[in-house]
């Protein structure tokens, strides 16, 4: 079977199509080339055509060419991700975590994690907060958001800072692959080196014991 690369072609008529990959015919498992419009009509969502059929030359305004012209490669791009942190102050204190196994190993950062499809901020910040430390948040309040390019692990995320009191318990270490320890820094004595989002957030002035 000759090679098909997935990516953008033209037809001979000046349409372009995304070739998805390959496909098989139930009966006869003949070898069919899955392919969508990348143009609006209201047939279907893809279609399909024997291998053969979509790499034959046809003849065109007297020229020969080929049926479908790859064109190019399709471009995958990158979306900046969300992702959420919480300040859980005890006193002067608030509780920081060495981050191990994901951007920013060795560096200090807060509770959190992800925001997951159709999940609060408050939401994320409770749940994130119970999986890696056991601790039981209340009353979490919006704090602040940050633009964080992270070009050294090719990342970018939005990274919204969220804020609570601590209510009791202690800080155990749930989720060991995520991080090394757990610590209780003041505001004028913090951990080094501290996660981008973390850093950026600072530089921009912001102290989370200010209202």
């Amino acid at each position: 079977m000759p090679e098909i690369k997935k990516g953008i072609y033209r037809h001979y008529k000046g349409k372009e199509y995304e070739v998805m990959g390959i496909a098989k015919y139930e009966s006869t498992l003949e070898d069919l080339i899955l392919y969508k419009p990348l143009y609006e009509q209201t047939f279907c969502d893809y279609w399909v055509r024997p291998i053969a059929n979509f790499l034959e030359e046809v003849e065109w305004e007297g020229k020969k060419m080929p049926r479908f012209e790859f064109i190019k490669e399709k471009e995958n791009k990158k979306m900046p991700q969300a992702g959420l942190g919480t300040f859980i102050i005890r006193e002067n204190k608030i509780l920081f975590g060495k981050r191990k196994n994901s951007h920013g190993s060795g560096q200090w950062g807060l509770t959190g994690g992800h925001l997951e499809f159709g999940e609060s901020w408050e939401e994320c910040a409770i749940r994130e907060a119970m999986e890696e430390t056991g601790l039981k948040l209340e009353n979490v309040e919006y704090f602040a958001v940050t633009n964080d390019v992270m070009p050294e692990d090719n990342k970018h995320y939005l990274t919204i800072f969220m804020r609570t009191k601590y209510t009791g318990g202690e800080a155990q270490l749930l989720e060991p692959d995520k991080f090394e320890e757990w610590r209780w820094c003041t505001w004028d004595d913090l951990p080094s080196p501290l996660f981008k989002p973390l850093e950026n957030l600072i530089k921009k002035g912001f102290n989370p014991f200010e209202k």
